[in-house]
């Protein structure tokens, strides 16, 4: 299994932590709210960053603002994903900090009740909930 300092989870290359100078720029209230949900800043290659958090059924979340750590909490810049290990991600975009924090805890790993895997970016929160039911 791969860990925050093995293999990318979205991407399979090294990732690495972002630096403290960039964990340093992120608004305190953001890197609050996603440090106190358990979230680990991660670099996830390509200039790309992301809040990463590891489940127990072998898929993982991560949630950013626009490929970044830090945006404004209120505005729908937000998109969170869950990704399985094996494949498969649901993401909904659109989001504030507070619905992409929603959505983290919510969204049902990426496969049908029929095994199939999902992979598909959606509108709404909504939208992933009806489509996994």
């Amino acid at each position: 299994m791969e860990e925050l300092t093995g293999l990318g989870p979205a991407t399979g290359h090294a990732a690495a932590p972002p630096s403290a100078a960039t964990l340093d720029r992120v608004r305190p209230p953001v890197r609050r709210a996603m440090e106190g949900a358990g979230f680990k800043a991660m670099d996830t290659g390509d200039g790309c960053l992301a809040w990463f958090r590891r489940l127990n059924d072998m898929t993982h979340v991560m949630v950013s603002a626009n490929n970044t750590l830090d945006g404004d909490p209120a505005a729908a810049d937000w998109i969170a994903g869950r990704y399985g290990d094996r494949g498969g991600f649901v993401e909904v975009n659109g989001l504030t900090l507070a619905g992409a924090l929603e959505a983290a805890e919510i969204l049902r790993p990426p496969a049908r009740v029929d095994g199939s895997l999902v992979e598909a970016l959606y509108p709404s929160l909504q939208d992933a909930m009806d489509d996994l039911s």
